[in-house]
């Protein structure tokens, strides 16, 4: 009786990282630089609502100059996001492959492919967040300790569950209201409320924003180092 060998999984080949890490980066701050721009947008409305309700501002003129850039802002941000979105999940795919290339004795928490779908599932990805990053940052430093890394990365996750819980609980304390005009465009009732509750939604966003911020500030961060350690270990450059 024969038995034949049992079919072995072919091992990964390491694939390039740093270009990818840079586009990461970058559309990561592109993404932060255009909420900015809402910021400026809904603080720029409060004031011309505030303007208008008070009398200080016609009806006519409150309309030419009402924001039609949060339309414009909008429309950029879909696009953004998702190129945001999938750039960083492909980055954490090739990024996990690499660090198991690089360290094939670390015990890796997730694969690659649930490295992915971690990072996508609602709610559940606060939690797998930072194992995932964990381990590819320790898998990426196979000969150096990866401590300053992982630290960033506990940070980061740390922030971010800050702001997740900051907006659950600050968000029920805003609301919106509605404007009452008549047939020929007067503003007759509604002023006071909308002009509170537009208050509370840019001040909510900015809040959001400022906690936010270090987020993207500290991925871009980890993104770099990964991304450099990589390279160096697995492409380095060829010598003169």
């Amino acid at each position: 009786m024969t038995t034949e060998p049992a079919p072995t999984t072919a091992p990964a080949r390491p694939r390039p990282i740093n270009g990818l890490g840079t586009a990461a980066s970058a559309l990561a701050v592109a993404t932060g630089l255009l909420l900015a721009s809402f910021l400026v947008s809904d603080w720029s409305n409060y004031r011309l609502l505030s303007d208008h309700v008070s009398g200080r501002l016609s009806d006519d003129a409150f309309w030419e100059q009402y924001s039609s850039g949060s339309l414009t802002l909008t429309v950029l941000m879909l696009p953004l996001i998702i190129a945001t979105a999938t750039t960083w999940l492909v980055w954490v795919h090739r990024a996990r492959t690499n660090a198991g290339v690089l360290s094939p004795q670390y015990r890796f928490r997730y694969s690659p492919g649930f490295s992915v779908g971690g990072m996508v599932v609602p709610f559940a990805n606060y939690w797998w967040f930072r194992p995932i990053l964990e381990d590819i940052c320790v898998g990426s430093s196979p000969n150096r300790p990866a401590g300053d890394t992982v630290r960033l990365v506990r940070a980061c996750w740390g922030i971010s569950i800050g702001a997740a819980l900051v907006s659950i609980v600050v968000r029920p304390f805003f609301s919106f209201h509605v404007l009452t005009y008549t047939p020929d465009g007067r503003l007759v009732g509604g002023g006071a409320e909308a002009v509170q509750g537009l208050f509370g939604v840019a001040l909510y966003n900015t809040l959001v924003a400022v906690v936010c911020a270090p987020v993207v500030a500290l991925l871009v961060v980890i993104i770099r180092r990964v991304s450099r350690q990589q390279t160096e270990l697995l492409f380095p450059a060829p010598r003169a």
